[in-house]
């Protein structure tokens, strides 16, 4: 969720800059980890948390609780997001579950004869994992998509959520239980982490990844603005919070905070409008 203090959104409805990079920089962050899960790509999100961020700060005289303020926002991103009509990268794509299984069974291979570094297997790991479980939310149409990533991985009431969504209560319920399911049901099957019975296994994910270009040696590319900032140790953990997550819900929870820097479209409005 987004917090804003009404103070501030007071002060920006005034025409206060600080005030508004106060408030820009309190939604970027709740805003940029939405589109993270529902966009599965780095750009796109970025694109996808300015445009949002333009809106809430050329809506704010709208309002007419500012105690609300928060909350109108996190509307304003999900909605955007939700109804938007231009797919992102991944999107494009058009993956279904069959597809992704299919991928996840065939591409499989040793990543011993690499010659990565501690650091490089590490970062090289938490990349598949987070970039399996982002892949896998993409599968799901938009509608159930949004719908799991408020319920359980957001943790949203069907009250809150079903307000955000600007949707009955029923049918919300009804979309996070279908999600639910082929969420589940598609890491039971094919999950190593999820079952000891299913094929896929993270660690034979690396090579075909490197190969592929879908990750790159030594870099972090989904969690960039943390990775640096981490030590090796760091990563370890992070790494084994997404390997003793055992249900799937808490291994979709077990992603990182993903970070961005304040969008520098974001910063050439607020030249414009102070």
């Amino acid at each position: 969720m987004i917090r804003f203090d009404p103070v501030d959104v007071e002060a920006a409805r005034k025409g206060s800059r600080a005030a508004l990079e106060t408030l820009v920089n309190a939604a970027k962050a709740p805003v940029f980890n939405l589109a993270m899960r529902m966009l599965a790509h780095r750009e796109d999100a970025e694109d996808a948390t300015q445009e949002i961020l333009i809106k809430i700060i050329t809506h704010l005289g709208d309002l007419r609780d500012t105690e609300l303020a928060g909350a109108w926002a996190f509307r304003v991103a999900t909605r955007h997001l939700a109804q938007s009509a231009r797919l992102g990268r991944v999107e494009r794509m058009r993956l279904t579950f069959d597809d992704f299984a299919e991928d996840l069974h065939l591409a499989q291979g040793d990543s011993a004869h690499l010659g990565l570094t501690e650091m490089e297997h590490q970062l090289a790991l938490k990349e598949v994992k987070v970039g399996c479980t982002l892949a896998l939310l993409v599968c799901l149409s938009r509608p159930l998509r949004m719908a799991y990533i408020l319920g359980d991985i957001f943790e949203m009431t069907d009250t809150e959520a079903s307000d955000v969504l600007d949707v009955p209560a029923g049918t919300y319920r009804q979309r996070l239980r279908r999600a639910r399911s082929a969420v589940s049901g598609f890491m039971k099957s094919n999950c190593g982490i999820q079952s000891a019975k299913a094929p896929c296994r993270c660690e034979n994910r690396i090579a075909p990844a490197l190969g592929m270009g879908r990750i790159a040696k030594g870099a972090a590319h989904l969690d960039s603005d943390q990775a640096g900032q981490l030590s090796p140790d760091e990563i370890r953990r992070d790494v084994a919070a997404l390997e003793t997550a055992q249900r799937s819900i808490a291994i979709m929870r077990s992603n990182p905070q993903f970070a961005s820097a304040v969008p520098s479209l974001v910063e050439q409005f607020l030249d414009r409008i102070s």
